[in-house]
């Protein structure tokens, strides 16, 4: 299982958990929930969302699921979310859409994530 580190981007394919070193925190690329971002080779009337799920789990305290929204309308947009004493940004879901008949299948999704702590 791939480590993290505080501050540092770190990728997470769909399905896949990590551990942050030295925190005992445990991060899981949960779910996709929606992909109606426009794809490449499509003119769209707006630009669409992405919205994933992705689990925090700290030793000894419950479960937190973090939604994340990449629909950048003001107050649309959930990049970075908190997490008890932490903070998890959003910084890319890859691979972006490039057809509308061609769904991206779940395994396919990779989430570029940073997790930081407060008061550091």
């Amino acid at each position: 299982m791939p480590e993290a580190s505080l501050d540092e981007p770190f990728v997470l394919d769909a399905g896949q958990e990590t551990f942050v070193a030295g925190e005992g925190l445990r991060l899981r690329f949960e779910g996709v929930l929606e992909d109606s971002r426009c794809p490449t080779q499509v003119n769209c009337f707006w630009t669409g969302q992405a919205r994933i799920t992705v689990v925090v789990e700290q030793v000894g305290q419950e479960p937190i699921t973090l939604e994340f929204n990449t629909n950048p309308a003001p107050g649309m947009t959930r990049d970075l979310l908190p997490a008890g004493p932490y903070t998890v940004q959003l910084k890319q879901l890859d691979p972006y859409p490039e057809h509308p008949d061609r769904p991206i299948p779940f395994t396919a999704y990779q989430a570029t994530l940073v997790v930081s702590k407060a008061g550091r």
